[in-house]
């Protein structure tokens, strides 16, 4: 698992004073110590320098602790159990959090969402960010402010709380540039109180993009390659995509392989092109199940299985891709991997219509004049269950 980053390490101080006076200076370059091999990944290290003032009950140490704590399980290089280490984790940041110290709020915010040695709690979690971000922590502030701009995490959408939470942490050097690349998602958007300006928000995305956003170097592809906003490049657009691909985003993932798929800005290479797509259904992408299912359906470039391609179609038509949804009343009407199934294939069409895919006539006839009269009374009832149930 990815370990958990945080703010820049200061410089390695070396000796602790022994006096009991000095007592106070030993801690703080003891923490000194810690940040820098925090640096390095060195969780271990960090908690055999911290443990002479485990006690010591000051905030930092506490968070510092927890979070290497965390940090050695997440890594997989721990030699006590997770148990032990997200025990210690949870009591430390707890202790730390009783005295309203922000990166230990953040951190159980982190613990309860991801449920990191307790239940997964959602609600717990939004409780642990509104108080990082009360008491000042500035990446518990930023991400507070994508949650609210996306109304995730139980929080009601609110662009204009979130607009001023991005304008205020713009300037942070641990997270200016993914206010940034949200401050040019609304500005495109028209929102924060202005009216829609591209010019302005490519600018905010862009500089996200060269300070390595994933979302941002995405964004920035798919605005190359549709010309929004900016000349068509497809080139260009292809970069952009590669880096955030090397990060693992799906959407880049899946728009290079479809690039050595089609040979378009790139050689035509099937295989290539499959590797690509396959890496990007592993990251999430419908887009991508949707159109290795294709090749799979074809036979193109790969052996022909039907029975892949489905259950590919049906991973995507669960996510609400609308190709994916067209493919399958196709695959229901011919028998491609299953028995025929009329109802099924209008049920598919008909929600592939409703979801954006624009309509086909022969198609929707086909399926009509195969379908018996009972067929389509249980393709209409289950289209009425699921209109109902859309939000």
């Amino acid at each position: 698992m990815p370990t958990i980053r945080r703010r820049a390490s200061l410089v390695l101080a070396l000796g602790l004073a022994l006096s009991p006076a000095a007592f106070a200076q030993s801690v703080d370059q003891a923490l000194e110590q810690a940040r820098a091999l925090e640096a390095e990944s060195k969780f271990a290290q960090v908690i055999d320098v911290l443990a002479p003032h485990r006690e010591a009950a000051r905030p930092e140490v506490d968070y510092a602790l927890a979070y290497a704590h965390l940090n050695r399980q997440l890594q997989g290089a721990a030699t006590a159990t997770a148990a032990e280490d997200y025990a210690q984790a949870l009591r430390l940041a707890n202790r730390a959090a009783a005295k309203d110290h922000g990166p230990s709020l953040y951190l159980l915010s982190l613990i309860h969402g991801n449920g990191w040695g307790v239940p997964a709690d959602a609600a717990q979690s939004r409780a642990f960010l509104e108080r990082a971000a009360k008491a000042g922590d500035v990446v518990a502030r930023a991400d507070y402010a994508v949650m609210l701009y996306q109304g995730r995490l139980g929080l009601p959408r609110d662009v204009a709380t979130a607009c001023a939470l991005f304008a205020e942490v713009l300037v942070k050097e641990e997270v200016g540039m993914i206010a940034s690349y949200y401050l040019g998602l609304a500005t495109a958007r028209g929102e924060c109180g202005l009216g829609p300006d591209m010019a302005k928000a490519l600018a905010l995305i862009r500089r996200a993009a060269d300070a390595g956003v994933t979302e941002a170097e995405r964004d920035m592809g798919r605005a190359l390659q549709t010309g929004d906003g900016i000349a068509r490049n497809l080139d260009a657009a292809l970069v952009w995509y590669a880096r955030a691909a090397n990060k693992g985003d799906a959407f880049s993932l899946w728009r290079l392989g479809m690039a050595h798929v089609r040979g378009q800005g790139r050689p035509l290479d099937i295989v290539l092109g499959v590797d690509y797509l396959k890496r990007a259904v592993d990251a999430g992408s419908p887009d991508a199940m949707a159109s290795l299912a294709a090749l799979l359906a074809a036979g193109d470039g790969v052996a022909q299985d039907f029975g892949m391609a489905r259950a590919l179609y049906q991973r995507a038509a669960r996510a609400g891709q609308p190709q994916a949804h067209r493919d399958l009343a196709l695959m229901h009407l011919a028998g491609q991997g299953a028995p025929a199934d009329p109802a099924q294939a209008w049920v598919n069409y008909q929600k592939a219509v409703a979801l954006g895919h624009a309509p086909e006539p022969r198609l929707d006839a086909a399926i009509k004049a195969a379908m018996s009269p009972a067929q389509a009374r249980e393709a209409e009832a289950e289209l009425a269950q699921w209109r109902q149930s859309r939000p």
